[in-house]
């Protein structure tokens, strides 16, 4: 019988072989850059514009293209992401499956619960998909590992695990995990349950730098997504804070308290910071977080998020109404009845947003005319990612690809 270190050997053999888990050698080329098509993280890149010009969604009515039917363990919400030709989606572990037909790559079961931000990773053959839950921040194989046979787990799926290590604190919020951002190696996320920003080396969890956003030493903070540019990191907490950070280092460039409660969503564009309020929508400038504008929608919003393209800012009021706002002065272009919030996406001319967790409605982002809504036979719903003419979607115990019926 072969000895416990010689099994141990093959194990890191077969990683090696397969390139699943393993580091890479020095002459090993660099994987492709990212395609066209690509979703890798929640709200579409890291200014969290929710938008991407290079693809086109379903303009007229959907039905299903396939239907994943995920094991028992898997009950998603988070929306999810795509890479090359997988798509990727969390909700007590990760999945992957096909683009094109919904074939499984692989199911691992895990405490992983937030929508995945890929990212390059130079020591794995791999990408490394980031992820968040209340245990913390976790880095993750997109290559899935090696599965053990049997179970719902692999060797080599998780690679590292990042803060916090016990020092969870009590929080507001039921779901205080959100969701991280990933550019040029380095991840970007609230560090869970406390009130700390961290920025984390994507190749092995190790902390870049981490800076607190609000000094209270018994409750910790309720965070939105951060939105990252060149040169900076925005990020609104609750209960109406905005604040700025050096990308490279973490110093604090601005903070702003806003007169009314936040709505936890920050969009960086060419123009400035787009926040969203309980009632509203403003823009603040980059160097400073003074309002640019500044537009009362006469909403009560909590959890969603605006898209913002290069003209328009879309967003739901949380109460009865959709809006659509010129990017340049916050006057409302149109106005549409919808219920609830939303996290829109856009994408040739039409933006994708989910009503009541349960309806996805198509809107053309010009006049705000419906194009098509699809309900789904489970609930919820979460956000829609886009490409490749295609909608993809997590819907509780399923992931759906929906395209244009014939």
């Amino acid at each position: 019988m072969p000895s416990r270190r010689h099994l141990l050997a093959g194990v890191g053999t077969l990683l090696v072989a397969t390139g699943t888990g393993a580091t890479r050698s020095a002459d090993t080329p660099h994987e492709p850059t990212s395609s066209p098509l690509d979703w890798p993280m929640s709200r579409h890149d890291p200014r969290g514009s929710g938008y991407n010009p290079d693809v086109s969604g379903p303009t007229s009515d959907v039905e299903p293209a396939w239907v994943y039917e995920a094991p028992n363990w898997f009950h998603g919400a988070s929306a999810p992401i795509r890479l090359d030709d997988m798509v990727y989606a969390t909700g007590g572990g990760l999945i992957a499956c096909s683009a094109q037909d919904g074939t499984q790559g692989f199911a691992r079961s895990g405490p992983y619960t937030s929508s995945l931000a890929a990212v390059e990773a130079p020591s794995y053959l791999t990408r490394t998909l980031a992820t968040t839950s209340t245990g913390g921040l976790y880095g993750l194989n997109a290559g899935g590992g090696i599965a053990i046979p049997g179970t719902d787990r692999g060797i080599g799926t998780q690679r590292w695990s990042g803060p916090p290590r016990n020092e969870y604190r009590p929080t507001i919020e039921h779901t205080p995990t959100t969701n991280p951002v990933a550019v040029d190696g380095t991840i970007y996320t609230p560090v869970v349950g406390t009130n700390d920003l961290v920025a984390v080396n994507a190749a092995n969890g190790s902390v870049h730098w981490r800076t607190t956003v609000v000094d209270d030493e018994v409750i910790s903070a309720s965070f939105g997504r951060p939105a990252v540019d060149d040169d900076a990191v925005y990020i609104a907490n609750w209960p109406n804070r905005v604040s700025a950070y050096d990308r490279t280092d973490g110093t604090l460039l601005w903070q702003r308290e806003r007169e009314e409660q936040m709505q936890l969503s920050t969009s960086v564009t060419d123009a400035g910071v787009v926040v969203t309020t309980r009632s509203g929508v403003a823009l603040l400038d980059t160097d400073d977080g003074e309002p640019i504008w500044e537009r009362d929608l006469d909403g009560n919003a909590t959890s969603g998020a605006p898209a913002v393209t290069t003209e328009r800012v879309l967003v739901g009021d949380g109460l009865e109404e959709f809006h659509a706002l010129d990017l340049e002065t916050g006057e409302v272009e149109w106005s549409i009845p919808f219920e609830g919030e939303t996290k829109p996406v856009v994408a040739d001319g039409i933006v994708y947003a989910v009503e009541r967790n349960a309806s996805l409605v198509a809107l053309d982002v010009d006049s705000g005319e419906e194009r098509f809504r699809y309900e789904p036979p489970e609930v919820p719903l979460s956000p829609p990612i886009v490409g490749d003419e295609r909608l993809f979607l997590v819907n509780r115990s399923r992931i759906l690809a929906l395209e244009g019926s014939r």
